[in-house]
């Protein structure tokens, strides 16, 4: 047996963090295959139906992900970073992908409105496919730069602190369904 068998890493906030970013790779790919149907004839009912089933989970789980981040990890990780590595990008990041997502509704309404419309179709394909680079880039600037850092920098009484934000987070989540 090795060391890590023996004495297994206890489990951290970037851990949660990261596994929901898998999770959201996944509806992601399955969001790209779906985009991929759309273009040359317009927008066929079945696929826009998944299209946007998709992209509401994604939604869903993005902007339940974004709080974890912005009021569960952010506040404990910012004071140990400094001018030149800061959270600012990654709330950024996180504002065009709600722009971007409005444009991509947009583009959603306007292929219910005209499903032959091969214009609309192919707009709502390149939002999307877009939107889905975004999204992906900002999962790996996250994975290899900042969950380092705050794995690096948080103590186990600030991650402590994360898990019992991430706790109250998923409580208000689950009261509000």
């Amino acid at each position: 047996m090795t060391a890590a068998e023996t004495h297994p890493r206890a489990l951290r906030p970037t851990d949660v963090l990261k596994h929901e970013h898998r999770r959201i790779e996944e509806r992601l790919s399955a969001l790209s295959e779906a985009l991929e149907m759309l273009g040359d004839r317009g927008a066929v009912p079945s696929v826009l139906d998944r299209v946007e089933d998709l992209a509401q989970r994604i939604d869903l789980e993005m902007a339940a992900h974004h709080r974890k981040e912005e009021e569960g990890l952010f506040p404990v990780l910012a004071p140990h970073l400094d001018r030149e590595l800061n959270l600012d990008g990654r709330i950024a990041d996180h504002e065009d992908l709600k722009i971007m997502s409005g444009k991509f509704k947009d583009a959603i309404e306007e292929c219910r409105e005209d499903q032959s419309d091969t214009f609309a179709a192919q707009m709502l394909r390149g939002y999307g496919l877009y939107i889905v680079h975004l999204v992906l880039e900002h999962l790996l600037k996250e994975d290899q730069i900042l969950f380092l850092v705050a794995e690096h920098c948080l103590s186990a009484d600030e991650e402590a602190d994360v898990f019992e934000r991430f706790r109250r987070l998923d409580t208000e989540a689950a009261g509000a369904l």
